[in-house]
């Protein structure tokens, strides 16, 4: 498999829960959707066009995060409604009618992406575009930037089982079959510790236009607190970071 990294930080960041609205939880991490959006902005692509580099080049990624804090912010804003839209922008800013919704966001972000494929020409491809990205690259939100600190060569490595995991996502729920691999003893009271958190994500879209229906989800469990596995996957251990490619 040829890999390669991208290290990169971020004041805020925010990955919505899909379906909450009133109350957009953050996931701990960017999904592999927001990391195929990520590919079709530095090549300057739409979404749909993104997801099919993937699946005909049959990229896989995944991704090694921290951040230093959570935070909520509460936004006050007005939707508009079909038969708005042919409003002028002082019909709008005047509305009475307007929408409140708390929003999760994560502080001071240090993500390390990884790209694979069993074919080098894709991911230098995707090398050079993330060099010199054709759009802003942005963590969840298009206000959230984020900064490409350091692009690594592309390198051909060998999966090998692993069982140690943390501050990353893997495939399927692991949430029943894990144990803590670290001394609570040596903890500062301080240091909040989260247990592996499973999400059902979609993974395929069909698209029509401008709207996207999702035709399939699976299940990922994020796992922040480092943990031992009882039964092996088949990862990839780079820059002492064990991350599961998908």
């Amino acid at each position: 498999m040829f890999i390669f990294t991208i290290t990169a930080k971020s004041i805020t960041a925010s990955f919505r829960v899909p379906e909450t609205h009133t109350f957009h939880q953050t996931l701990p991490l960017p999904p592999k959707t927001t990391i195929i959006g990520l590919i079709g902005a530095a090549l300057g692509i739409c979404l749909e066009e993104a997801h099919s580099f993937i699946d005909n080049y049959n990229v896989l990624v995944s991704v090694y995060g921290t951040h230093e804090g959570l935070m909520k912010d509460l936004w006050n804003y007005r939707k508009l409604t079909g038969k708005e839209k042919n409003y002028t922008c002082e019909d709008i800013k005047n509305r009475r009618q307007y929408s409140i919704l708390i929003r999760e966001f994560l502080y001071s972000n240090d993500f390390t992406f990884f790209f694979g494929s069993d074919k080098i020409e894709p991911l230098q491809q995707l090398n050079k575009a993330f060099a010199s990205p054709y759009y802003a690259l942005t963590a969840g939100n298009s206000d959230d930037l984020l900064k490409i600190c350091s692009i690594s060569d592309i390198k051909q490595y060998t999966p090998e089982k692993t069982t140690h995991f943390k501050n990353t996502l893997v495939p399927g729920d692991i949430s029943k079959s894990y144990k803590y691999d670290i001394d609570f003893k040596q903890v500062p009271i301080i240091q909040t510790l989260f247990t592996p958190q499973v999400f059902m994500l979609p993974t395929k879209f069909e698209f029509k236009g401008d709207i996207r229906r999702v035709i399939e989800r699976k299940p990922f469990t994020f796992i922040s607190t480092p943990v031992t596995l009882s039964n092996p996957l088949d990862g990839y251990c780079i820059r002492d970071k064990a991350v599961v490619l998908q």
